[in-house]
């Protein structure tokens, strides 16, 4: 009866282990997909924010522009 009772506990085990193994997965690729797309947001706003100041830069057209608008 032990042996029998035994074997399975550990076939139980082996299913539990399997189960916790495969929702670490999973949890690992939705971990690994939210930071693609964090790294992805990241990198637009750095873009942005690049643009934005290469716009600051050219400061002799905003004051062309703004000559024009006043007229």
């Amino acid at each position: 009866m032990r042996v029998s009772a035994t074997s399975e506990v550990v076939r139980i085990m082996g299913v539990w282990v399997r189960r916790a193994d495969a929702g670490l997965a999973r949890s690992a690729a939705r971990n690994a997909a939210h930071s693609v797309k964090a790294e992805e947001a990241r990198r637009l706003e750095y873009a942005r924010a690049l643009r934005d100041l290469q716009g600051l830069g050219d400061l002799t057209s905003l004051e062309r522009e703004a000559a024009r608008l006043s007229r």
